[in-house]
């Protein structure tokens, strides 16, 4: 698949379209670092793999085992729900680029509780545990940022996911 970190120029424009996306931090899955420079988040981006999705195909699917992190580099994902029936889906959320996806089985290693799907073509920078344990191993500073704001999305949806069942 190519991939925009296939140049420097594809670098900066990858990046820089994942932080503009990332600094608006009300949206659902936003990643906000805002103390991290191009430079962080190019050795952030150095430990995963580009992966190119087309309008219509899945990144995730509910059940599946795998424990991919996916930071959103270009392009619109929904995110969807379906019901135990196997009928009925719902939409949780659209998420664009500065969103992350996958941090729940990320973190428990279980199955995938929702899909994923691009609305239109996508970048996605993948990060797999072992990738994860590397970047963490050489970088801690940039590893402890990058787990404290992925707890910050998680418990930002949690707290929605409250309300709603209060609400």
């Amino acid at each position: 698949m190519a991939s925009n970190f296939d140049s420097e120029s594809g670098r900066k424009s990858a990046i820089a379209g994942f932080r503009a996306g990332a600094a608006a931090a009300e949206r659902d899955g936003a990643l906000w670092l805002p103390d991290w420079r191009d430079e962080d988040w190019n050795v952030l981006f150095g430990y995963t793999d580009i992966r190119t999705v087309q309008s219509g195909d899945a990144l995730i699917r509910r059940g599946e085992p795998d424990h991919t992190l996916y930071f959103v580099l270009s392009g619109a994902l929904e995110i969807i729900v379906q019901s135990s029936d196997g009928l009925t889906m719902g939409r949780l959320a659209r998420v664009q680029a500065g969103a992350v996806l996958g941090e729940l089985a990320f973190f428990d290693s279980g199955p995938r509780s929702a899909g994923a799907w691009a609305l239109s073509p996508c970048e996605v920078a993948a990060m797999s545990p072992d990738q994860y344990a590397a970047f963490e191993l050489a970088n801690p500073r940039l590893a402890h940022g990058l787990i404290f704001a992925l707890g910050r999305i998680l418990a930002t949806r949690l707290r929605r996911t409250t309300a709603k069942l209060a609400g």
